[in-house]
């Protein structure tokens, strides 16, 4: 009789409650036969944390490391051994009789069986997906005679996005395909450990919601307030001795798109173009000095790795544009690559080098994260009921009005045409995390909404930032089609 109960998770853990009890309930599945789930998403943000509990309360857990076949499957005998009691390490001859043994370990009851860091195992044995395959078929005697629950985990995105694509060996054998992405703006607050709402926004634009940044990677040192935080960089981010202060490089350096690529510094010069601005396709070619064609491969390599993140324009045809897919990318390259030299000189006053880049922080990393917090509300905390009775597109856009160009930071367009020029648009916004806003920044709206012509005309108009003038306040008071979204709205309304 299975007397199993759900494993419990460590009281520290902070914003995990439902990627767990997805854990959890499948490895208590109480169906009768083997069981395949696949847990992916990005390093440092607490994958490994959450199984080695459930491996360690539910059967096994095993971290695979960089080497041979042979050194993982003595290693891999070794934690099985231990897990079951046995009196020497298992032996493990090759992949097909260790695929077999594990999946008879879930002969009695379930037992759940953790294989991290995934990816370093098929490097050596490309053959793995396959034995798993043929272990899971649907008349195989070791999926219908056991109820072990195997998860493969892993962190290279590209690697673990294509395991269960088009007609990769392990398509359709999984019951479980969780990923796990970095906490937002929201949760962060509780990682961060602040209600400072001005010190969250730029502890969120340099860490973003990266456990390990804000633990073990700076030692649960964060600032308490936003008079500490100037300190804090230089003496966690910025140092040469700080681990974030070469963390973006380490993680290029792991993923096999970019590590193994031929021209590595075309990869690093794209990743900068986008954290200097230059967010489109065109606009990154002239940075990185290539053509397009050429771009082209890079940015679709940086996209499945998760290093940069495609958003589509609502509202006009073939024009994304693209951002670094986690706020340390965007530091990275807009203030730690640029001054490496500087930073790494011996006695380095970091203080007033940082001081020295407080504009670059505000306007290259500052602003621009801000735009997608901003975005990012609008998505999935915003109550559009009012102007919105569908799906939606939510993103941003450049437009022309009367000759002059405008960049409109919000635009929420309905589902409602065929391509994304016929959609009617529901809102418009402008964000801005420094300057107070006022009446000229809802005339710069106004003027975009009546350039948008009759497609434009309900639109809803929002004002996202710090701080509202008196008149701007009063004027948005008045009218209907006016919102003001200060931090409180963005962190805990509607």
């Amino acid at each position: 009789m299975d007397e199993r109960i759900a494993a419990t998770l460590s009281p520290d853990s902070v914003g995990r409650r439902a990627e767990w009890d997805q854990l959890n309930a499948f490895s208590l599945s109480p169906v009768s036969h083997s069981t395949l789930g696949i847990v992916w998403g990005r390093r440092r943000i607490g994958k490994s944390f959450l199984l080695s509990q459930l491996g360690d309360q539910q059967g096994l857990y095993y971290e695979a490391v960089r080497g041979s076949a042979s050194e993982a499957l003595r290693a891999l005998g070794a934690v099985a051994g231990d897990a079951v009691g046995a009196p020497s390490p298992l032996d493990l001859r090759d992949w097909e009789h260790a695929v077999s043994t594990l999946l008879q370990l879930g002969q009695r009851q379930p037992f759940t069986v953790v294989l991290d860091e995934y990816p370093y195992l098929r490097e050596e044995s490309p053959e793995l997906d396959s034995i798993i395959q043929r272990a899971f078929g649907p008349k195989s005697a070791l999926r219908t005679q056991n109820r072990c629950r195997l998860i493969l985990c892993g962190s290279a995105m590209s690697v673990m996005s294509e395991l269960l694509s088009g007609t990769a060996p392990l398509r359709g054998r999984a019951s479980l395909d969780l990923r796990v992405s970095p906490f937002d703006f929201r949760d962060a607050l509780a990682l961060h450990g602040t209600a400072d709402l001005d010190l969250a926004v730029r502890l969120y634009s340099v860490i973003g919601g990266v456990a390990a940044y804000a633990r073990d990677m700076v030692d649960g040192d964060l600032p308490a307030a936003t008079k500490d935080f100037d300190a804090w960089i230089a003496r966690r981010i910025l140092s040469p001795a700080a681990p974030l202060s070469r963390e973006v490089d380490l993680l290029l350096a792991e993923d096999p798109t970019t590590a193994q690529a031929r021209k590595a510094s075309l990869y690093h010069a794209a990743l900068a173009a986008v954290a200097l601005g230059r967010r489109t396709p065109g606009r990154m070619a002239d940075y990185v000095n290539i053509s397009g064609q050429r771009l082209d491969p890079i940015l679709r390599g940086l996209v499945e790795a998760q290093f940069l993140e495609r958003l589509v324009d609502p509202i006009r045809d073939n024009r994304p544009t693209y951002h670094p897919g986690d706020p340390i990318i965007r530091f990275h390259y807009a203030v730690i690559r640029p001054n490496h030299a500087r930073l790494g000189r011996h006695g380095a006053d970091l203080g007033s080098m940082w001081r020295s880049l407080g504009s670059t922080f505000s306007s290259n990393v500052v602003g621009p994260g801000f735009e997608l917090i901003a975005r990012h509300w609008l998505m999935h905390y915003a109550d559009l009921s009012s102007v919105l009775d569908g799906p939606s597109h939510v993103g941003s856009t450049v437009m022309s009005v009367d000759g002059t160009e405008y960049e409109v930071d919000l635009v929420v367009a309905r589902d409602d045409g065929d391509v994304p020029a016929e959609r009617s648009i529901a809102a418009l916004g402008e964000v801005k995390s420094g300057e107070e806003l006022d009446r000229s920044h809802l005339a710069r709206l106004e003027s975009v909404r009546t350039g948008l012509g009759p497609r434009a005309a309900d639109a809803a108009l929002y004002l996202v930032g710090r701080r509202f003038t008196d008149v701007l306040s009063a004027t948005a008071a008045q009218r209907s089609d006016v919102e003001l979204v200060d931090l409180d709205r963005l962190y805990y309304g509607s």
